[in-house]
């Protein structure tokens, strides 16, 4: 369906951006570029700042689809020239939003004009500009369209990651890692991530692990000489506990005699496939720094796991939590994804039966999104996905059963391409929330990543801007480029600190 909008040019792309995500059933010209006979649908927007902002749109020819706007509060002294150009963006973004939401006959998103996949960083944003929670939660749902459940979802994450945001003077001083394994027993069809067949490419884990071996010694010498703290270590993947019991034992050595002191807060090991650990991996990681693990069934249907290429059974998910329980970890993640090929909502209730039994720390839930690289997509035509209503109702059942189990939001993030544009939510109990996800996510530290598909994200606090750099993906090209990434990386990173 074509949507003609007769629109400022300088507005043009903000919008296109916008309905790019929330209707990609829709495609977008300007009407100074075709006629409104050459289009299905056409909106024509009305602008007048002349006191504030006064915006009005309407479907040509249709007053049942018309919507006005008129923002005064805009011209507070709080804000700035910047501020207002912002703020017009954002009305028209919002008013297109409500048009087509009528038209359409449903709101096109419960986030509103939000199509970033960090929205509590603005909520962060507001309050640093001295607005109450109060005054943020009424401007998420006024300004950006949110609906009342994702703003109170919002402010309650917010609320709990401001428990564990650092000062500029911290953040000079500490540093998090994060630690790439890049392999899987097998790969989960709906995954994009650094993840390869360990079968198909265990010729190259000798060298990966060597050239893996030489960033973990040149990176921890030089956070030593820099006189840096590590804060939080993240090791994921791909899945870490593929190594073998010798190889994993090697990598936490090294690790521990590099970056593991008393001032650690926290270290995290994924190890979500089941089929990849036994008692004397996870005694390993009990003997070593780890504080918090994640076992990660993602479904307790069998066949559905079946359906995805996770190659274990439900039964193991079980034993090895337990397991890990009687080893004496006391903060253990379970992931699961919303709306994977085939599931219904009694099947998400049945696997949050079994979950509520296990009792876990954490509880992330994922809504299935559709990578561009991942074999769901590529069968997307055979797949059997739900339907957005049956989505959003498989949601709320999850924060249902996580308020059961005495979890509450600490921390949310949403992606493209997502089942009916919604989220991905971590609930934690109190105390046990993932300060690595919190402190990633809200880019609030310096994050040094490691080994394959790694990515750096270097913070400046004095005006919390970000440089990234990324390890490649592929083990091979790791290999090859190793000391000339680490090269830049540690030149990045004196800079940065000194």
């Amino acid at each position: 369906m074509k949507l003609g909008l007769d629109l400022e040019d300088k507005y043009y792309n903000s919008v296109k951006s916008m309905l790019k995500i929330l209707t990609p059933q829709l495609d977008l010209y300007q009407l100074s570029k075709l006629s409104t006979a050459e289009v299905d649908l056409a909106i024509t927007v009305d602008l007048d700042l002349s006191q504030g902002i006064k915006v009005q749109a309407s479907l040509i020819g249709n007053s049942c689809y018309q919507k006005q706007i008129t923002d005064q509060e805009i011209l507070a002294d709080i804000y700035d020239q910047q501020d207002f150009a912002k703020r017009v963006k954002h009305r028209i973004k919002l008013i297109i939003f409500r048009v087509l939401s009528d038209y359409f006959d449903y709101p096109l998103s419960p986030w509103g004009i939000l199509i970033g996949v960090r929205p509590t960083k603005l909520g962060h944003y507001l309050l640093k500009r001295g607005f109450s929670y109060q005054e943020v939660e009424k401007k998420f749902k006024d300004i950006y369209g949110v609906a009342q459940e994702k703003s109170e979802l919002l402010i309650q994450v917010i609320k709990t990651e401001r428990n564990y945001l650092l000062s500029p003077q911290e953040v000079k001083k500490r540093v998090s890692i994060y630690l790439g394994i890049p392999f899987c027993p097998s790969r989960c069809n709906y995954c994009s991530f650094a993840s390869y067949p360990i079968k198909e490419h265990k010729d190259c884990l000798s060298d990966f692990l060597a050239a893996l071996n030489y960033e973990l010694e040149t990176i921890g010498q030089q956070i030593k000489d820099l006189g840096l703290i590590v804060d939080t270590i993240y090791i994921g993947g791909g899945t870490p506990t593929v190594l073998s019991a010798d190889q994993l034992e090697n990598l936490l050595s090294k690790l521990t005699e590099k970056f593991v002191t008393a001032k650690l807060r926290e270290c995290t090991v994924e190890a979500g496939r089941v089929d990849t650990i036994n008692l004397t991996k996870l005694k390993l990681l009990k003997e070593f720094a780890t504080t918090r693990i994640s076992i990660n069934p993602q479904t307790m249907n069998q066949t559905t796991l079946d359906r995805i290429g996770r190659q274990h059974t439900v039964e193991r998910v079980e034993e090895i939590f337990k397991l890990a329980r009687q080893l004496g970890f006391d903060n253990i993640n379970m992931d699961l994804i919303v709306g994977l090929p085939g599931e219904k909502i009694s099947d998400l209730a049945g696997t949050l039966q079994q979950i509520k039994r296990l009792q876990p720390d954490n509880l992330t839930v994922h809504t299935m999104a559709i990578k561009r690289a991942s074999q769901l997509n590529r069968d997307l035509e055979q797949s059997e996905l739900p339907a957005k209503k049956e989505v959003e109702q498989m949601l709320a059942l999850t924060k249902e059963s996580a308020e059961q189990l005495g979890l509450k939001p600490y921390y949310m993030y949403r992606q493209k391409n997502t089942l009916a544009n919604l989220e991905n939510v971590g609930f934690a109990k109190e105390g046990k929330e993932s300060i690595y996800n919190i402190l990633m996510m809200e880019e609030n530290q310096t994050t040094i990543g490691l080994g394959g598909g790694a990515v750096t994200k270097l913070v400046d606090p004095s005006d919390w801007s970000l440089q990234r750099l990324i390890n490649p993906k592929s083990p091979y090209q790791y290999i090859g480029e190793v000391e000339k990434r680490t090269t830049k990386k540690m030149t990045k990173l004196t800079s940065l600190i000194r």
